[in-house]
């Protein structure tokens, strides 16, 4: 049974701060959330996605009972959860990607009527608020890695089949053509939407389950990444990977007990795991974000003993320690977590013993006159 766990508030602060604005925009749908900060939806098991605009995409996932096809659209101008076009098969589990000409591709998941895992894809017209269909891939995954290429072509990876076995393939996506073809298979099982980061180097690191793997796009070839089980020698699912502003790569976390209680870098000079030091709290199905600072922010997730998490920490990379952060305003594991233009961080959905969430949260990671948004 989970329980509710909380940190004490330290030099930041957080609140909830939506507030009503100038009048939402027109996305197809249409249906503004009555309250301001709140889905229209619980939800669960979905990437929420950054559009071009600085509005955030939340698209399928679970309500707590059934699989979704509804999708809306969060305004920070107005605070509010707007309804857009919805999927044409409802999703959960799936990865969702923007790809480099500002359309959304989502791909894989389930659609819930049974374990199943589905190939279809579909793409978003931000402007249009409506969805069409993409080509399917070559094979069904449920939980697949991905990641847009520097060409603008996405590489999608792993995940499960119908029967929850692993899917040990790979295949790309040209946006412009809209096809796929196929791409070397890795050597090891791959899964988790967020699981894969671009490196300085060209290559894409792909950090999930006992061995993690490089795939070079100028090649088309896999490589190991590092040492069997990395530098703490465990099985990562659940887990965060974050890329570093020095070009190393972090992963906190994860569901196995060695996993949930420690943090390591990954060195693409060296190909080398190393560790680091342990967040003051185990966690997995957190979320990271980097700080205009350049520190991490962990946020939420859950634990086996701690149940649902409200706790959040800070990495610092040069120094190597954690800080303890400001707690989110209620637990949360699974939640989404982006920066907004103003830098302020919107923390939204997810689950805790209350149920499946639809509320969201504004968390200001530090005083507004020192914060900008990170990248500009």
């Amino acid at each position: 049974m989970r329980r509710f766990s909380t940190s004490c508030v330290t030099m930041l602060w957080l609140g909830v701060v939506f507030a009503c604005g100038p009048a939402p925009r027109a996305d197809a749908g249409g249906v503004e959330a009555p309250v301001p900060g709140v889905l229209s939806t619980p939800r669960r098991l979905l990437p929420y996605v950054a559009l071009e605009d600085g509005r955030v995409l939340a698209a399928g996932g679970h309500d707590g009972s059934r699989t979704l096809g509804s999708c809306e659209v969060f305004d920070p101008d107005t605070g509010r959860w707007r309804s857009t076009g919805a999927l044409r098969t409802a999703r959960r589990n799936h990865a969702v990607v923007r790809l480099l000409d500002g359309r959304v591709l989502v791909v894989g998941g389930s659609n819930g009527v049974t374990v199943g895992a589905l190939a279809s894809a579909e793409l978003y017209a931000p402007d249009l608020g409506v969805w069409t269909q993409a080509a399917p891939m070559s094979e069904a995954r449920n939980d697949p890695a991905v990641v847009v290429l520097p060409d603008g072509r996405v590489l999608v990876a792993g995940g499960t089949d119908v029967d929850l076995r692993p899917v040990r393939s790979a295949e790309l996506f040209d946006p412009v053509a809209g096809t796929w073809s196929a791409a070397e298979a890795p050597a090891y099982a791959r899964g988790g939407a967020a699981s894969a980061v671009m490196l300085r180097t060209g290559k894409v690191l792909f950090a999930s389950g006992l061995q993690s793997e490089l795939y070079d796009p100028v090649t088309g070839h896999w490589e190991k990444a590092g040492a069997v089980g990395g530098a703490a020698g465990t099985h990562r699912l659940g887990h965060t990977v974050t890329l570093l502003p020095d070009g190393r790569v972090l992963v906190v976390g994860g569901t196995t007990t060695q996993a949930a209680q420690t943090a390591e870098v990954y060195v693409p000079e060296r190909n080398a795991w190393e560790l680091v030091a342990a967040p003051e709290v185990p966690r997995e199905h957190h979320a990271t974000l980097v700080t205009a600072e350049g520190a991490v922010l962990v946020v939420g997730g859950e634990h086996s003993t701690r149940g649902t998490l409200a706790s959040a920490e800070r990495f610092d990379p040069v120094r190597g320690t954690w800080t303890q952060a400001p707690t989110l305003h209620e637990p949360r594991g699974e939640a989404g977590a982006l920066w907004l233009h103003r830098g302020t961080v919107l923390v939204v959905g997810g689950v805790n013993e209350l149920g499946t969430l639809a509320t969201s949260e504004e968390y200001v990671p530090a005083p507004a006159v020192a914060q900008v948004t990170p990248g500009e």
